[in-house]
């Protein structure tokens, strides 16, 4: 997480101070900004040994509202001071629970509009349901229309953690459904005696300020009366098929070199055909694997490596290949789906299974030379995680038809020249 000196205004560049715990003193600091972010600079107040946490909790009053401040010791002016990581203004309680929490999320009133292709239309007051996820118990939650912002109660008050926990699943969430990295922009709290409490500092990344698209550019809305199914299949593949939807927000958030969105994309198609595998006889029937079985058998004289490889061979033999896992999973779409997102299926195959086997057997290969085509690699991946991802949810056919078309539009034409595009 991470306080970034944008998102927050200090009523006073002087703050006076009181230490929660070890290596701090009590004292008067002067808010300095390094690099985006608040430095308190209070010489000699603040300490740090070999073995020791680097972290310090405060307690403020900024303009007569009681407030926590959470930081790291760090080195300023020949001195230590605190790089503020955290602010809780409107309580000073480092163990607080709360009962709701309501962040805002850039894009989110978008995401939440309607089109004919999502069927009935959710009813805007209706509450939701998460379920309970990685320790966070099952909340309900509220979308405003026209707003960006999302309500969450629980059932009883507990940590903030909680409420960050489903919050992480619904951003991730988010960011698939509008195919653009959605920051979280505030977080406001209510603690369990009822009072608001503004938190700053529990994001991962700054907004990214990008251009709101039209409802129709988005690969999935939040309007339809499908949403809480849509919800429930999310939830449980997010914690089933971990790290997949991780990789994906990831691949948004914050995309690396092009080689590197190829792997990590190709490794999450691997990981959703392996998790989405039916039963499927092996390549070759039993008739026509005795006489090879027959022929292993037949060798002797063998040492220990070379009966260690006959038997994998014998394993292989009845093995479902990867080939036939992606082409289950390219199955779980409809061929008319696929012509609606303008790929080529048998090219987009054969060019993701030579990107893939160059990195799974270490294969020196041409393919990580052509950046158009690694580009059309790295794009394609993308648009059939959505797809098969789209179907898993059991989002309405006519919604990702749509979908399949916008996704074509928007990738497809940057590759006039490469195959994997019809």
């Amino acid at each position: 997480m991470a306080f970034f000196s944008e998102n927050f205004q200090w009523p006073s560049t002087s703050v006076v101070f009181e230490s929660i715990g070890d290596g701090a003193r009590d004292g008067t600091a002067e808010v300095v900004e390094r690099g985006g972010r608040w430095i308190l600079k209070s010489p000699s107040s603040f300490s740090y040994a070999t073995g020791q946490s680097g972290i310090r909790v405060l307690t403020a009053s900024l303009d007569g509202t009681p407030t926590l401040i959470r930081g790291t010791v760090f080195a300023i002016d020949g001195d230590l001071g605190l790089r503020v990581d955290e602010l809780r203004v409107g309580s000073a309680l480092d163990d607080a629970q709360y009962t709701t929490v309501t962040a805002t999320f850039e894009h989110l009133a978008s995401v939440c509009s309607y089109r004919h292709e999502d069927g009935t239309a959710r009813s805007p007051g209706q509450p939701l349901v998460f379920p309970a996820i990685d320790g966070a118990s099952q909340m309900e939650a509220t979308l405003r229309s026209g707003e960006n912002s999302i309500t969450l109660v629980a059932p009883e008050p507990v940590p903030l953690e909680s409420f960050e926990a489903q919050l992480a699943v619904f951003q991730a969430m988010l960011t698939f459904a509008a195919d653009l990295p959605c920051g979280q922009l505030t977080l406001v709290a209510t603690d369990r005696s009822g009072q608001t409490v503004n938190i700053f500092g529990r994001d991962k990344y700054a907004p990214f300020e990008r251009p709101t698209r039209k409802p129709v550019e988005y690969t999935l809305r939040f309007a339809g009366d499908w949403i809480q199914h849509t919800i429930e299949r999310w939830w449980a593949a997010y914690s089933e098929w971990k790290p997949v939807l991780q990789i994906l927000a990831g691949l948004r958030y914050q995309p690396g070199y092009v080689d590197a969105d190829v792997i990590l994309s190709s490794a999450a198609i691997e990981s959703v055909a392996t998790a989405l595998q039916q039963h499927e006889a092996p390549r070759l029937s039993p008739n026509e694997s005795k006489p090879i079985l027959e022929a292993l058998e037949s060798l002797t004289g063998l040492d220990r490596a070379q009966k260690e490889a006959v038997a994998q061979l014998k394993g292989d033999l009845g093995r479902t290949t990867f080939r036939s896992k992606v082409e289950q999973l390219i199955r779980h779409v409809d061929d008319d789906v696929w012509q609606q997102a303008r790929v080529s299926i048998e090219e987009w195959t054969k060019q993701f299974l030579k990107a893939r086997n160059t990195i799974a057997h270490a294969v020196s290969s041409d393919i990580w030379e052509d950046g158009v085509l690694l580009r059309g690699i790295r794009d394609a991946n993308w648009i059939v995680l959505t797809l098969v991802i789209l179907k898993y949810l059991d989002v309405p056919d006519p919604a990702i038809g749509r979908a399949a078309e916008r996704l074509g539009t928007r990738y497809g034409v940057r590759y006039r020249g490469v195959e994997i595009f019809t």
